[in-house]
């Protein structure tokens, strides 16, 4: 009796193939997943400066209550469209630090030139009106900070700070560019944190 015994070659091969295939994308998923998280993280820390801001630039509103009006405004930007600061010429209401230095503060502000003040630096910074590029305040970790104050009546304020949110980087005329949520880009990516309050 002659028994012959076939053997197939090559079974190995294809299983190892197949796991490659499956753990490849298993990896992909995985980074996939790391890179929205790294996005929500940063939104979370936006938005994070964003609160500690608005209670910061509150708690001034209310020490500068009798201005109160002069806190309203349709919008603030600490930089323009080419990233340069766009701070007006604003006295500088409070002591300061400068190159290690410390500035005294002016002393005869108005309160109106107090909230203009205050405005500028809760929102940008004392660098931002220094011209310094120190980080000075929570607002200087904020991706573009944007900041209006509405007057809603009857004594409410609504305050919104905004900032820009999941930047993939830059098109090829150096533009922001933003992911939306589907993974595609746009033109323009804000998130913002808003508060309505009493003065």
């Amino acid at each position: 009796m002659h028994n012959s015994i076939s053997r197939q070659y090559g079974i190995g091969l294809i299983e190892v193939l197949v796991t490659v295939v499956i753990t490849t994308i298993g990896l992909l998923g995985l980074s996939a997943m790391q890179m929205q998280s790294i996005r929500s993280v940063s939104d979370t820390g936006n938005r994070t400066h964003a609160i500690w801001v608005a209670n910061d630039l509150i708690n001034r509103i209310r020490a500068n209550n009798i201005a109160v009006n002069d806190y309203t405004t349709a919008g603030i930007n600490c930089v323009n469209g080419d990233g340069a600061s766009n701070a007006p010429a604003v006295k500088m209401c409070a002591s300061y630090s400068l190159d290690g230095n410390q500035e005294a503060a002016a002393g005869d502000c108005t309160n109106t030139e107090m909230a203009t003040f205050d405005l500028w630096d809760a929102l940008c910074g004392t660098a931002a009106l220094t011209g310094s590029s120190a980080m000075t305040s929570s607002a200087s970790f904020i991706s573009r900070p944007g900041l209006v104050v509405n007057d809603l009546g009857d004594g409410d304020l609504e305050l919104v700070i905004s900032w820009n949110s999941r930047t993939a980087g830059q098109d090829a005329d150096g533009d922001d560019v933003y992911y939306l949520e589907a993974g595609t880009l746009a033109e323009t990516a804000r998130e913002d944190y808003s508060v309505v309050f009493r003065p």
